[in-house]
């Protein structure tokens, strides 16, 4: 019996040592896992799991596949994993969750950020961007905490991000005053001085109503005023801006009359320096504006807002189609009177013929000016020929010293004189400001046409 019994431990001994072997040397895959959670829009590696092919004194690494995991959408996934070494194989599936533990990422465009004192809140460029959930930018959360600037964001797996921006509260800019008008103006001796007035704008404070005015016109008087306009912010920038008003004294009149300015074949590059020098001395003057230019049309409207009369010259200047016929001349006055209306919302019954009533290129359709002038005035318009010419349609580009001298040699003791200048002609323009300052010391005045204003009519000649 006792060697039954030895004989039996002496088995399973060996069994057991069997065993052991067989599990020191048999060969198998073998599974690692590192983790069960895969970072969204990364990939399985080592870092996840690892599988090597052998027993348990020596296991060579194997490579691992995975299937049924989409690594850019979070979830719970059943993944099969598949390791191979040479020609072995094994597949198992295990369960893994593709998660978003990376915080979004703030960026401002400049971290050195200054204030106003008295801001309560600040616009800051900046962008936020997450690994998963792409641009976040319109999901920042600004808070200003005293002189800290607070920018917050969360993606939708709730990692958060803050941002903390030391502000420095300072105004180091002046106000700005624009004047209304122009700041050298003109005006005849015991005329009236109207104010044209004044804007006044701050970075950080309103200063519209703190405007010191100091300075007045006395129109009894020749010479020059200047008019100071001051303001200061609560940080203590000032600024400033100063008005001259030319009070001219009038010598011997020639009469009293009133000199309308009229300009053709506008508008162009001039017309802006043109109505800057009519707003200086506050005269109206009437444009016969064409289409050929439609880039300077603001003009137009310019003119307009500014209280100048509007009236039609042609559209296209084209003398051999205008004077073509009775149709072709109406169907080219309608177009420019669209335009007028279109930036004006006026509807222009004020007319000057290209090259005047009496011109002569007409008679390519002999009689027409006799039929137009006629149907113009029955259809209730009016039109404009001039008894003063500047000379500066006369061909080449002359001084500005004769133009301003054709004109003012012109004026006597009409009661009313109708000049004619170009606003395409950049000396006759510049010519502007000399002839008003002759007609305002001479005892003239100035005014823009209308329908019942006087006017003059040449002897047609055709």
């Amino acid at each position: 019996m006792k060697k039954n019994k030895l004989w039996v431990i002496c088995l399973a001994v060996c069994l057991v040592l069997v065993v052991i072997l067989c599990f020191l040397f048999i060969k198998r895959f073998k599974f690692n896992f590192n983790k069960v959670e895969v970072e969204v829009n990364t990939k399985i590696d080592s870092k996840i799991v690892t599988a090597c092919y052998g027993n348990y004194v020596k296991c060579n690494k194997a490579t691992i596949k995975s299937d049924n995991i989409d690594l850019k959408k979070i979830g719970k996934y059943k993944v099969k994993l598949t390791a191979s070494y040479k020609n072995k194989k094994k597949t198992i599936v295990k369960e893994l969750s593709v998660v978003d533990t990376t915080s979004p990422e703030i960026k401002l465009e400049n971290e050195e950020i200054t204030i106003c004192p008295n801001q309560k809140d600040v616009d800051v460029k900046y962008s936020a961007t997450d690994n998963y959930d792409g641009d976040v930018t319109d999901k920042v959360s600004k808070k200003i905490k005293g002189d800290l600037l607070e920018l917050t964001i969360k993606d939708s797996s709730n990692n958060k991000t803050t941002k903390k921006i030391n502000m420095k509260r300072e105004d180091t800019t002046s106000p700005e005053i624009n004047l209304n008008g122009q700041a050298e103006m003109s005006i005849s001796i015991n005329s009236t001085y109207n104010e044209p007035g004044y804007t006044a704008v701050d970075n950080c404070d309103d200063v519209s109503s703190k405007v010191n005015v100091d300075g007045s016109v006395d129109t009894t008087k020749p010479g020059t005023y200047t008019i100071t306009y001051s303001v200061t912010d609560e940080s203590g920038n000032s600024a400033s801006a100063t008005r001259k008003v030319t009070v001219y004294q009038q010598s011997e009149k020639y009469g009293t009359g009133v000199i309308y300015l009229t300009f053709d074949d506008g508008p162009s590059a001039y017309t802006s320096e043109l109505l800057d020098t009519l707003a200086k001395y506050n005269v109206k003057a009437t444009f016969f504006v064409t289409g050929r230019a439609p880039g300077y049309n603001y003009n137009i409207t310019r003119a307009y807002n500014e209280g100048h009369a509007i009236g039609l010259h042609t559209n296209t200047h084209n003398y051999s189609y205008v004077y073509s016929s009775i149709d072709a001349y109406f169907e080219d006055l309608n177009t420019i009177s669209n335009t007028v209306k279109n930036l004006t919302g006026l509807e222009s019954k004020l007319v000057r013929f290209p090259g005047g009533s009496s011109n002569t290129v007409s008679r390519i359709t002999p009689g027409i000016m006799t039929s137009l002038s006629g149907m113009l005035l029955n259809q209730g318009y009016q039109y404009y020929d001039w008894n003063v010419s500047s000379g500066d349609a006369d061909g080449g580009m002359k001084s500005s010293d004769v133009y301003v001298n054709n004109v003012v040699s012109s004026l006597g003791s009409r009661s009313y004189y109708i000049v004619l200048q170009h606003d395409t002609n950049a000396n006759s323009v510049r010519a502007v400001s000399r002839i008003i300052e002759y007609g305002l010391s001479h005892g003239y005045s100035f005014d823009k046409l209308s329908l019942s204003s006087p006017t003059v009519h040449h002897r047609i000649a055709n």
